[in-house]
């Protein structure tokens, strides 16, 4: 039953060009992260999110250093061999300098436009409304220019709509997983939500709506498996998650900002676009990249890990990616406050070799179960 999202996965650049042709949309690159993919499909684009790949790098070293995290060098690198020739133009968000540094890279090295939702670093919502509000006509006007098609109150409805139910299906695809642990191997879970980044929302969404139906059918496994939460800003190399499987552990849940952080965004609201982007970007998960007071992540992620009844918290760290880095110590010495084993391991999108990612998650499991 998962079929229709590997073949999505394992050929991206062939189904974003049909599709591309198919909707006559331009695409427009979504660089990670928590940009509201609804301005591009209101402004008449095709988005489609870019959280790294599994290139080998090389291109990309003779402009970001080797300490640059792997999510924007292999970005980059697929721009720099041509392997994004569908993309037309490229939305941004200030998450963290790295991203802010090579949205200055793609306008010096390629023709193609840019557009930047620069995240304000403010203490209130109102600061963040007055920052946002001239921001976002600045998006706005720059997606009307590389489509051609000017953003009314009808197309974000539609867009909000649309996207509100991907979330809302991925939701349900969540809640199954924690209810019926084992139901859904890890590697076919993040798969299927992968699969999300490249095609449109209608199409995406049909082959949701079809693969709940036949989960909702299916009893829970029987028999007992390690229950775990990860942690992250990217879950991805995904082949890491066979190592899971064949350990016997369930993820029940994840803090990934591409994951639930995502996910568990509710409906951009339209009629003040404004306050809609402020509310969508800062609520509900808190993130490492989102500097926000009001939503602490130390409670939220204890409570998390408590209510998917995860037996432990692996935190799973893209290697120079500092935002996630600052916080994770003092993560990591709350949850074990709580009682809660926690540990973490080391990836980049780039490797190929896992033997020793595997010998730590077993490791970790043992712990558990000892």
């Amino acid at each position: 039953m998962f079929e229709p999202f590997y073949e999505v996965v394992f050929n991206v650049s062939k189904n974003i060009t049909e599709n591309k042709t198919a909707l006559g949309r331009p695409v427009i690159g979504v660089m990670p992260a928590f940009f509201p993919m609804e301005l591009i499909d209101a402004a008449g684009g095709y988005p489609v999110q870019l959280w790294g790949n599994n290139l080998s790098l090389g291109k990309s070293d003779a402009y970001l250093q080797a300490f640059s995290c792997s999510v924007a060098r292999s970005v980059l690198e697929l721009e720099l061999i041509e392997g994004a020739r569908m993309v037309e133009g490229y939305a941004f968000t200030s998450i963290c300098d790295t991203l802010i540094n090579l949205r200055e890279l793609y306008r010096r090295l390629f023709p193609k436009p840019t557009v930047e939702l620069s995240i304000p670093i403010t203490r209130t919502d109102e600061a963040r409304r007055i920052y946002l509000k001239s921001v976002i006509a600045s998006v706005i006007s720059g997606l009307e220019d590389i489509t051609g098609t000017k953003v009314t109150s009808e197309s974000l409805t539609k867009a909000s709509s649309l996207h509100a139910r991907t979330r809302e299906l991925q939701r349900q695809l969540y809640y199954i997983r924690a209810e019926k642990s084992g139901l859904i191997k890890n590697y076919d879970f993040y798969v299927t939500i992968k699969a999300g980044f490249f095609l449109p929302r209608s199409v995406y969404n049909q082959m949701l709506e079809d693969l709940l139906e036949k989960l909702d059918k299916l009893p829970q496994p029987k028999g007992k498996r390690t229950k775990i939460v990860l942690s992250g800003m990217v879950f991805d190399p995904i082949e890491i998650y066979k190592i899971f499987d064949d350990l016997n552990i369930d993820i029940v849940d994840d803090d990934f900002a591409n994951g639930w952080r995502t996910v568990s965004k509710g409906p951009l609201e339209v009629a003040d676009i404004v306050e809609g982007v402020t509310s969508y970007v800062f609520n509900p998960a808190p993130c490492c990249c989102l500097y926000n007071p009001d939503n602490d992540r130390h409670p939220y992620l204890v409570d998390k890990a408590k209510k998917a009844g995860a037996e432990g918290v692996l935190f799973w760290y893209i290697k120079f990616c500092e935002p996630d880095a600052f916080d994770r110590p003092q993560l990591i010495q709350r949850l074990k406050d709580e009682g809660i084993p926690a540990s973490f391991f080391d990836v980049e999108l780039s490797m190929t070799n896992f033997d020793a990612i595997k010998t730590r998650i077993d490791a970790f499991s043992e712990m558990i179960k000892g």
